[in-house]
């Protein structure tokens, strides 16, 4: 019988593993795919959230705020406990998704050297091991939970469990449920094994959903492209469409662009056909398509990688072609002709000029040739997930605590509604604090019995 019982080996599960194990836990993960590392395998390594609590709630007001002070407290103590491990991990910068504080993890070696950590403490981490139902004792407590493995059937025994299983962004029916029509047909930029399963389990227990299920977490990417294969998760990214103007089908701009790409993403899975086309100038391209879009990110030329993927680009001398080449993709012309004049306007000052009003004044329009993109939206995890508090205790309808459960990374929502905080940040915050409270939980219960 184990002290905990993690479901799931992502970055979360890992580090919540590898936390418990240091204090002395003995540990089981369970992992459903082949090898551990769930999305933050696939990701750039960028590991960052917003460098205060004021920023925080300024940024994400809807989020809840217990959450937003736990991951700000919890998170420069985080970046020097990966540095403990040995891995590389780079300067801190500021600025990052515009206002962020971040470094750069060489994620592969963290993720190694946590399951070494768990092993080496007599810890199991069992792949090819999809956890199937939470167990429970007569008084409701969560007592384990039934897994597949190789050999068959197995009922594992805890006194508490962890779910780590990496949202539903895998699962249209999940995704259409609770983000809205058309989101069950986004293309998925992370981990296709995250189907929902920690928040299935969780509810099953007795959990309750949290707040912001309707928001998540993407970038907009070329279109028409029917699959989104791992290795152009970060290469197919428009990160730049923030310096841009996003129009839908009916020509006209429906976000405010600066507010991030990731904003943009959102906005664009509720527009016409769920497609935009994103416009820019020679000038723009130069300074923001082909260079990297943050510390250590990749130097691409990202229209030129859209276009090689698929992607419906078009380069014009002039706007007047550059307009007509889009109305062919079922553009509406004059609203689209209308919509760049008033853009032109805006950048020139006038600040009533803009239909949907930016926080930043549009950049100039003026040097050609003229580009246009078509975009679709992605989805890399959902904000919305299982109630927690701010220890990961899964929480049931009347806010109580289900015993014996905890959740952490994309499993536990709430923090973060319409724009975007962290994703590596949540796993590496709040994996460890659940990890740690449900042992000293336990540990006191067995002490007071």
């Amino acid at each position: 019988m184990a002290d905990l019982l993690v479901v799931g080996g992502g970055m979360a599960g890992l580090a919540a593993a590898a936390a418990a194990a240091q204090a002395g836990a003995k540990v089981t993960v369970v992992e459903k795919n082949r090898k551990p590392g769930g999305s933050a395998a696939m990701s750039a390594g960028i590991v960052w959230t917003a460098p205060d609590f004021e920023t925080l709630r300024r940024v994400v007001p809807a989020g809840d705020p217990a959450l937003g002070r736990a991951l700000i407290d919890g998170f420069w103590p985080g970046v020097e406990w990966v540095r403990s491990t040995g891995v590389s991990v780079s300067e801190r910068w500021e600025g990052q998704m515009g206002f962020g504080s971040a470094v750069r993890v060489d994620v592969p070696a963290l993720l190694a050297a946590w399951q070494d950590g768990i092993e080496s403490a007599g810890g199991l981490v069992m792949v090819g091991s999809p956890a199937r139902r939470l167990t429970t004792d007569r008084a409701g407590r969560v007592t384990g939970a039934e897994v597949d493995t190789a050999e068959g059937p197995r009922e594992l025994r805890a006194d508490s469990v962890l779910l780590a299983t990496g949202g539903f962004q895998g699962d249209p029916e999940l995704l259409v449920t609770f983000i809205g029509p058309g989101a069950g047909a986004m293309l998925v930029r992370s981990n296709r094994g995250s189907v929902g399963d920690g928040f299935r389990l969780g509810r099953g227990a007795g959990a309750s959903a949290s707040r912001c299920l309707d928001g998540f977490y993407g970038h907009l990417v070329p279109s028409p492209l029917a699959e989104l294969r791992e290795d152009q998760y970060l290469g197919l990214t428009q990160y730049y469409s923030n310096h841009c103007m996003l129009v839908n089908r009916l020509g006209r701009r429906f976000t405010d662009e600066s507010l991030g790409d990731e904003v943009s993403n959102q906005a664009t899975l509720r527009q016409p056909g769920a497609r935009a086309v994103l416009l820019c100038d020679e000038r723009i391209r130069t300074a923001f398509a082909v260079t990297a879009p943050y510390p250590h990110g990749q130097v691409i030329d990202r229209m030129a990688a859209a276009r090689a993927a698929g992607g419906r680009y078009v380069s014009a001398r002039t706007k007047v072609e550059l307009i007509e080449a889009v109305a062919s993709w079922g553009v509406a012309r004059r609203t689209l002709a209308a919509t760049i004049d008033q853009w032109a306007a805006a950048s020139a000052g006038d600040d009533d000029a803009l239909d949907v009003a930016r926080a930043a004044r549009p950049e100039p329009f003026l040097d050609p040739p003229f580009h246009a993109l078509e975009l679709q939206p992605a989805v890399t995890f959902p904000f919305g997930g299982l109630r927690v508090d701010a220890d990961g205790r899964v929480l049931d309808r009347d806010g109580g605590p289900v015993p014996g459960l905890f959740a952490a990374g994309a499993d536990a929502g709430g923090l973060q509604d319409l724009r975007y905080v962290g994703g590596l940040a949540l796993g590496l915050v709040f994996g460890p604090r659940a990890a740690l409270t449900a042992i000293k939980e336990t540990t006191g219960a067995a002490t007071n019995g």
